[in-house]
């Protein structure tokens, strides 16, 4: 691929070479770099990608390991030894994690590495911090080149002094520096005059810190006869400048000093931990910055028989906003959620341990801690230290979730977020940071899962829920491959004719230690999981087989009913998979019934119809479950054109004795008659009932009166003495 344009490359923030023999690895290695604005130029092989680099300079190179003709560590060393290639970023791709690859690639003088199976959302922001990384380093050798500059052309300051600390000569540079009053500012940026200093001991020239500080590396010089140096700081025009003294004996009793400013060195360094340590979007510390200040706080409160505390906050429903408003708003917010944070917490709550971090850098100011960060996406973590009582802790999260309940304006418009705080305890809950931020972490699902804008602390039996959902969730997904799902259905009968005219498909679930566990339980795991989309599958092929045997040996034929989850329904593949049951079964279209619940309808009508529009043209019978529970209108009820529904058992449990559920029934029934739907009532539990159900007119019926979920073997006993032929519709 040729060199971008300059003008196109001025519209970009970098050009990466790739170089990969795989053109299907180059290609996605290319989407990846254009969906982080990157351009890219490609290379098959190694020979090919040391040409490109030294023709085109790329501003970074993407090098696979494995490449004919040169393979990556070759090539790598290649580039190093060129001309304009020994500062350009090299990250290796590799297919080994072992310590020899990773040794390799350094020894070839790669800058970064990175294994295949490759996180491409992850490694398109690795690109862009080594990209900054790179940029930073290169700010940071240019201003060294400049200072070299003007230090070849003028002269540091140097000074003799004896063992004592007495000035014995003291030269300023000549050329350059500026006019203050009589004085001239020597080229170092300190303005002492050479008679302010000679004969004069080193603590009436510099504050009395500096110089004991300058006395214990003259001692040191002259007693091993090595370079000592000394950093120091003072106060010049207004503004704080940074100097190094660098010291070497010329005698027995002697030293030779050079003061050089090294302020410009000190800012650049100051940029570079900015870049890893403070958060980008936010200006406030992440992740990198809060886990290193959590161990600095550890290792304190061990020594002083301190407890603190650590608070970790996710916005409830942050998706949403980034998925309906768009990231560039979920941005702006997360900003607006950091400076909130700020204002919240009171000084006394976060007592600064080290240096503070504010958006535009670090902030000396005691009272603005760098105990609150910003891991990442809408995560936050607040760290409170010298903590005397758990009250402390749960008030803060009470205050900060209190604050974030107040509406945000982001572009005129108010956004109404939550958040749910989750809290452990040093040393209560753990000692060691990994053990603290997880169960923080922990305790905060705990507060979304009761209902969120929550806050919770953490307890050794959120621990145990939580591996309990683990183990279940192994389980459930060894579940289908060991056979431990199976299928009971139960019966539907005619009211009219007290005839069974279909079965519904019930899955369960014989946990080979725990036995048999209920659905409430493990169906929300299958579609929190997504195990629910290859269940489903498994349900609807086994039933359709199972229908099919009764059609054979009853010689009648048997309607089948299905539910399908809203993951099921959503599932591009859902027509293909229906079709392939059917085929390979050998059931007819019209004896499956689907059905859907009104939220799985609703949740995107659009969408919905194309779907239904698809299984109306395979025939199959489509129905709607629970209904009265969601918020269907008769509008979408005409346009989705169902041939049934399926009212809900909470509805018909309270009859006869209920009059509101009573009006109700007779409402849903009237409705759908009126639509030419058939109605099937569920949860028939006693005889009243069904009497009180025919009285309405209701068509079908099921519930344990009529036929509790029972085994295949059990149903076919019942299909043989009683069935009634179901109507063609």
């Amino acid at each position: 691929m040729p060199a971008p344009s300059s003008k196109h490359r001025a519209n970009r923030p970098g050009v990466v070479l790739v170089a990969d023999d795989d053109p299907v690895m180059r290609l996605l290695m290319v989407e990846m770099l254009d969906g982080v604005n990157l351009d890219a130029i490609e290379a098959e092989d190694g020979l090919q990608a040391v040409q490109l680099a030294r023709e085109c300079a790329p501003d970074l190179i993407l090098m696979d390991v494995e490449m004919p003709h040169m393979d990556g560590f070759a090539a790598c060393r290649a580039i190093r030894d060129s001309e304009n290639g020994a500062t350009v970023p090299i990250v290796m791709v590799t297919g080994g994690d072992d310590l020899e690859a990773v040794t390799n690639a350094y020894e070839a003088g790669a800058t970064d590495f990175v294994s295949k199976p490759i996180n491409w959302p992850i490694l398109g922001h690795r690109v862009l911090y080594v990209l900054r990384a790179s940029d930073a380093i290169v700010r940071l050798r240019i201003a060294d080149a400049q200072n070299r500059a003007v230090l070849a052309a003028i002269p540091d300051t140097f000074f003799r002094m004896d063992q004592n600390g007495v000035y014995l000569d003291y030269e300023t540079g000549h050329t350059g520096g500026r006019h203050i009053g009589n004085r001239r500012e020597s080229a170092s940026g300190e303005d002492f005059a050479a008679d302010e200093c000679v004969g004069k001991h080193v603590s009436e020239v510099l504050p009395r810190d500096i110089a004991e500080r300058m006395l214990e590396q003259v001692e040191i010089a002259l007693r091993i006869r090595q370079v000592r140096s000394v950093e120091y700081e003072l106060i010049r025009f207004g503004q704080v400048q940074h100097y190094e003294a660098r010291l070497v004996a010329t005698g027995s009793s002697e030293v030779l000093g050079l003061v050089r400013d090294i302020s410009e060195r000190k800012r650049a360094e100051e940029q570079i931990r900015r870049l890893a340590y403070c958060d980008s979007l936010t200006g406030i510390p992440n992740r990198q910055a809060f886990l290193e200040m959590l161990e600095r706080e550890l290792q304190r409160s061990k020594i002083g028989n301190k407890k603190f505390a650590v608070l970790f906050m996710d916005l409830d429903a942050f998706k949403r906003i980034n998925d309906t408003l768009g990231h560039n708003v979920g941005d702006q917010l997360l900003q607006q959620v950091s400076d909130r944070l700020r204002d919240t917490i009171r000084p006394s709550d976060l007592l600064s341990r080290g240096d503070s971090l504010t958006r535009e850098g670090f902030d000396p100011r005691p009272d603005q801690g760098s105990n609150l960060a910003r891991l990442g996406g809408d995560e936050f973590t607040i760290l409170i230290p010298d903590l005397d009582r758990v009250e402390h802790a749960l008030n803060v999260a009470h205050r900060v979730k209190d604050a974030m309940r107040r509406p945000f304006i982001i572009e005129g418009n108010e956004i109404f977020v939550t958040a749910s705080i989750g809290i452990s305890l040093f040393p209560e809950d753990g000692d060691d940071c990994n053990s603290l931020l997880k169960f923080a972490d922990t305790a905060m699902y705990h507060a979304k899962n009761c209902g969120k804008n929550n806050a919770k602390l953490y307890s050794s039996s959120l621990t145990m829920q939580i591996m309990s959902h683990v183990k279940l969730e192994v389980g459930l997904r060894k579940a289908l491959q060991n056979d431990e799902l199976y299928l009971l259905y139960q019966p539907q009968l005619d009211v009219r004719s007290s005839e069974i005219v279909g079965v519904e498909a019930l899955v369960r679930w014989r946990h080979a230690e725990r036995g048999i566990i209920s659905p409430t339980e493990f169906i929300p795991l299958a579609e929190e999981t997504g195990l629910i989309v290859p269940i489903g599958e498994w349900v609807l092929r086994t039933a359709c087989s199972q229908a099919r045997a009764w059609q054979k040996l009853t010689r009648r034929p048997v309607r089948m009913a299905v539910n399908l989850s809203a993951k099921q329904f959503k599932d591009e593949n859902l027509s293909q998979i229906v079709l392939s049951a059917l085929h390979d079964t050998g059931l007819d279209p019209r004896l499956l019934e689907l059905e859907l619940t009104e939220g799985t309808l609703m949740d995107d009508a659009k969408a919905t119809l194309a779907t239904l529009e698809q299984l109306r043209g395979i025939g199959v019978y489509l129905s709607i479950d629970d209904f009265g529970t969601g918020y269907s209108s008769m509008n979408y009820l005409k346009r989705f054109d169902v041939r049934a529904l399926k009212i809900d058992r909470s509805f018909i449990s309270g009859l006869p004795q209920d009059s509101e559920n009573a009006a109700i029934t007779r409402a849903i029934i009237a409705m759908a008659h009126g639509l030419k739907m058939v109605v099937v009532a569920e949860g028939v539990e006693t005889g009243e009932q069904l009497v009180l159900l025919e009285q309405y007119g209701c068509d079908l019926v099921q519930g344990f009166y009529l036929g509790r979920p029972s085994p295949a073997e059990s149903v076919t006993g019942m299909l043989q003495s009683l069935w009634v032929p179901v109507a063609e519709k």
